[in-house]
């Protein structure tokens, strides 16, 4: 039987490098309220926020960029959107491939003892659960289609992942390193034959 697992929960991070950065990203900003945003734009190599280039985009997916509240534009070669930030806060910005944003609030925790793992269903499969076949236990159960999840983790901890649905493996994640106050993004999509996973580090500038 699968069991709950947020304390025991495993995972390691195949290490998808996120983005290259104008010295703008390297700005220091103190402010503790200060908030993250990034994107995920597939097909897409570059992305601005708050007037930060990010460039080399892998995978479409851009670091956490540092940003005050408040209005933050976001601009991408297919798409724009105005982002209204709150204080403190997590933002990742999926846009599709017709440019149109959707807006996630990640609870990252950025814990000095754990690891926080953000699973986005942007497949059509209706509900899934991310499985750590090692503890035969469910990560993060029921994320649903165009939503997303996250957990935090004792780290550190190395392991193989998949995806479930129905009782069915949709997607395998093999070798995922967990780090302290560090993350990992899973990302299922629909594939050509079936669905597929990407896992990118979750990478901050400031």
């Amino acid at each position: 039987m699968k069991r709950s697992i947020i304390g025991a929960c495993v995972i390691l991070l195949s290490t998808l490098s996120a983005a290259s950065a104008d010295d703008g990203l390297y700005e220091n900003i103190s402010d503790p309220n200060s908030s993250y945003v990034r994107v995920i734009a597939l097909g897409q190599t570059v992305a601005s926020i708050k007037g930060n280039t990010l460039r080399d985009l892998e995978n479409g997916i851009s670091a956490y960029v540092n940003v005050l509240p408040g209005d933050v534009d976001i601009v991408l070669p297919n798409g724009t959107i105005d982002l209204n930030v709150g204080a403190s806060t997590y933002y990742t910005v999926v846009f599709d491939d017709a440019g149109e944003p959707t807006v996630f609030n990640d609870e990252i925790t950025n814990s000095p003892a754990k690891a926080d793992i953000s699973i986005y269903n942007l497949s059509s499969a209706d509900s899934v659960d991310l499985f750590v076949p090692a503890a035969n236990a469910v990560a993060i159960a029921e994320t649903t289609s165009n939503q997303s999840q996250t957990v935090s983790v004792r780290a550190p901890l190395t392991l193989d992942f998949e995806v479930h649905a129905n009782g069915e493996v949709l997607a395998q994640i093999p070798q995922i390193s967990l780090v302290r106050k560090a993350g990992v993004s899973i990302i299922l999509l629909d594939g050509e034959d079936g669905f597929t996973a990407l896992s990118t580090a979750n990478i901050f500038f400031k």
